[in-house]
């Protein structure tokens, strides 16, 4: 099958680590793929990941047309950053095609893509989707209060769905949005995602008595950082020996917030800020427990939660979204409506039992090996392509009959009822 793959390409983004597993998987199977990179110019010059075919900007236009011509399918990797993902907006009304969707929650792609190139455009989707004006939905004063006034209203799913053949999300907790507005197939397939192959030597640096919780990614609020502080420092069995370490990109003025906090309620908190794949590697090898908690929840999958789990890691997860569908014998679940209670009870047990950590971590390694696997990820791909291609030749086929029923002089809605598009 002849693809082409738009995702962004950058070693910084996680999906573009996802699209480099599966398009290794693509070609791996015999496929022919195109990778159409996606992110902001301004980015273009930015290391990236390798990938085993050629690789197009998205503003190349007549590299691209010359490379439709002989295509089987268009894939596209979203996720709710605008700057990474430009060019899959710029493409998808042009050339529709089977959306993967990283995210539930896609407002800051949309504010991106509404408030730098189309602000006309957005307000007519907000009016389609929601009924409301722009006015109203750009009017919040920080990015914290928008996503909460608006991931139950008006996440914008409904706007990138409803321009797709067919959609792949990465769990079910939201998949209704999707499947009121596609037209074609919607399916849950669970993240392909892998561990570097490195030699690391995560044997120093870390005092061998210290209890060590890490969070990993961007350290931004809905990684609830603020409340591992508050459970570690509300604990007299753990708080002297235990290390809490934020290994990622993290603003400098969050980074004084909670070193303030961590101060003030004498937690052991080490900050290292965004690091390469070898000293992250290290990080979660030398850690005893990773903390994924996220609140509010608005990725259909996460690549930190299962990386820790293919380390064999004990991970600490919300019970909500994405982590609410883990086994509960593979992560400890966490409500996010008695977070800190039940965070400050998880962290003294396992601190005090590295047996359960063994165990815990075991159980996660042997389901994350076998669920989050490309050649699972690819094969269920596939099938949905030729599902998504099967379909799109019975709907013209049925169009071309309406168009002849109508001609024959039936009126329009008669001539539906005779193919009953319905059974669709």
């Amino acid at each position: 099958m002849n693809l082409i793959f738009f995702t962004p390409v950058l070693r910084e983004s996680a999906i573009g680590r996802v699209a480099k597993i599966v398009v290794q998987q693509l070609v791996d199977k015999g496929h022919q793929v195109t990778v159409i990179r996606t992110e902001s110019l301004e980015l273009m010059s930015l290391e990236t990941h390798k990938f085993p075919c050629s690789v197009i900007p998205w503003n190349e236009n007549k590299k691209i047309l010359n490379v439709v011509k002989g295509i089987d399918r268009v894939i596209y990797q979203v996720g709710d950053n605008f700057q990474l993902h430009m060019g899959c907006l710029e493409w998808l009304p042009k050339l529709p095609g089977v959306i993967c969707l990283h995210d539930y929650f896609l407002g800051n792609l949309f504010w991106g893509w509404s408030k730098n190139r189309h602000p006309k455009d957005g307000d007519k989707v907000l009016k389609d989707f929601y009924g409301k004006n722009s006015k109203e939905y750009f009017k919040h004063s920080s990015v914290d209060n928008f996503v909460e006034a608006t991931r139950n209203t008006m996440p914008m799913t409904e706007w990138i769905a409803s321009m797709a053949q067919a959609v792949v999300v990465h769990s079910s907790w939201d998949i209704d949005r999707v499947i009121s507005v596609c037209s074609g197939p919607a399916r849950v397939i669970p993240l392909a995602y892998d561990k570097p192959l490195l030699e690391v030597d995560a044997s120093n640096e870390i005092k061998p008595d210290m209890f060590v919780v890490l969070t990993i990614g961007h350290i931004n609020p809905n990684k609830r950082a603020q409340s591992v502080i508050r459970a570690i420092g509300a604990s007299s069995l753990i708080r002297e020996r235990t290390l809490y370490r934020l290994v990622g990109q993290i603003e400098p003025i969050v980074a004084n917030e909670l070193t303030l906090l961590a101060n003030s309620l004498n937690v052991n908190l080490q900050i290292s800020g965004k690091v390469d794949d070898l000293a992250l590697a290290c990080a979660i090898l030398q850690a005893d427990v990773v903390s994924c908690l996220r609140w509010p929840t608005l990725e259909a999958a996460s690549a930190s939660a299962i990386e820790a789990m293919l380390y064999a890691k004990p991970v600490i997860v919300t019970n909500v979204g994405f982590y609410s569908e883990l086994p509960n014998d593979c992560v400890v679940k966490i409500s996010p409506k008695h977070e800190l209670d039940e965070l400050r009870v998880a962290l003294e047990k396992l601190c005090s039992d590295s047996e359960l950590r063994v165990k815990l971590g075991q159980k996660a390694v042997d389901y994350a090996l076998v669920t989050f696997s490309a050649e699972q990820y690819v094969e269920s791909l596939i099938d949905l392509i030729d599902e998504t291609i099967y379909l799109n030749v019975v709907k013209d086929a049925m169009l071309k009959s309406v168009e002849t029923f109508r001609r024959w002089g039936a009126p329009k809605d008669v001539a539906y009822s005779l193919i009953n598009t319905e059974s669709l």
